[in-house]
């Protein structure tokens, strides 16, 4: 397994959930399509993990795995998840439907679309707590409202007969953070968190979602296509391409010193505040590939401009290209290598690439 570890793994907190592994696959058992492939990784109490990669690379479809929500067509084909050291595949149905919300709880992505239009927020939060959790109608709004007050939205108990229609598109993404919260989870899930918000409530949504995270020291994962989104809050990045791990590492290590060449285009794709206004941003080429026609050999050697005809034929594993056993790269080149020269690394004196 290569999980991501550090070489101060023995100051860090037991992990909380563990993916050994994995494979997650679509269609017959004798004609299967991989979607996620041999991914790994743990996250602690109180830590952050960052999982990061365009559309289609498997992130989401990772994490429905860990939640045991995959459509009917699709499977977990190897691999193992554990949360506290339960084996979740050894779980009936119904001992995981109770794990979900007290154990692992989802932030979904679209509020708009996560809520019901025609229920108001008092009925929709406290549904839970009343029919799974026993508390008394007046026990449940109360906790309501406390969560409410948690996440920073003003007036709380006047929100409660508000529909989602009638709050702002903050506002309600901090009602369904209030609502994964509310059965105290030892693991916050959070996919695609702030993609329909702007800037601003972006910033304010990732803050509240990292302060929670510390204070009620819950495990995190957050599942985006923006390394920028992940640079404040994870503590390790994972970098996710066409179903596999491409890096991982510590958040300083993949910002610091990007190893794998998708790594370095999706941070050449982010605005950066020193550099010129004018100066135009560096789009990645092409797609992620069909699972059901992936290339042979390193999945992004087609986008790849450092591609080599050894990235066309081999796909490279996942593993410390350094000493420090930290930052796992997955390729045949890693021209940035620390022993390689700059002729080798195709870059010029002033460090720009060539």
């Amino acid at each position: 397994m290569n999980a991501i570890s550090t070489p101060m793994d023995a100051l860090r907190p037991a992990p909380v959930l563990e993916v050994s592994d994995l494979r997650v696959s679509y269609g017959s058992a004798s004609r299967p399509i991989h979607v996620v492939n041999d991914v790994s990784f743990a996250v602690g109490r109180g830590e952050a993990l960052g999982i990061v990669g365009e559309s289609g690379c498997g992130k989401s479809q990772t994490m429905l795995a860990v939640l045991g929500l995959l459509p009917s067509s699709g499977r977990i084909s190897a691999g193992k998840v554990t949360f506290e050291g339960q084996d979740l595949a050894r779980l009936s149905a119904r001992q995981l439907r109770g794990l979900r919300g007290k154990g692992m709880a989802l932030i979904s992505q679209d509020a708009l679309s996560a809520l019901n239009p025609s229920m108001t927020i008092g009925t929709q939060m406290a549904e839970p707590m009343i029919h799974y959790d026993g508390m008394s109608r007046a026990a449940a709004r109360e906790r309501c409202i406390e969560l409410l007050d948690l996440v920073g939205i003003p007036g709380a108990a006047a929100r409660l007969g508000a529909y989602p229609h009638e709050l702002s598109g903050g506002m309600r993404q901090r009602v369904l953070i209030a609502t994964a919260i509310s059965g105290n989870p030892k693991v916050l899930i959070a996919d695609e968190p702030t993609t329909a918000l702007d800037v601003t409530i972006q910033a304010q949504i990732l803050r509240l979602i990292d302060r929670l995270r510390r204070d009620l020291g819950m495990a995190l994962v957050i599942i985006t296509h923006d390394l920028g989104v992940v640079a404040g809050v994870a503590d390790q990045v994972a970098v996710m391409y066409a179903g596999r791990v491409v890096e991982a590492g510590s958040t300083d290590a993949i910002f610091s010193e990007p190893r794998h060449p998708y790594t370095r285009a999706l941070l050449e794709a982010i605005p950066k505040l020193d550099e010129p206004a004018d100066k135009r941003l560096t789009p990645i080429a092409g797609l992620p590939p069909d699972p059901r026609r992936a290339p042979a050999g390193c999945a992004f050697h087609p986008r790849c401009r450092l591609v080599q005809p050894l990235c066309r034929e081999q796909l490279p594993a996942l593993e410390a290209k350094d000493a420090g056993a930290g930052h796992l790269i997955r390729c045949s080149v890693d021209p940035w290598a620390r022993t390689a020269t700059p002729e080798a690394r195709g870059v010029s004196a002033s460090g720009a690439l060539s």
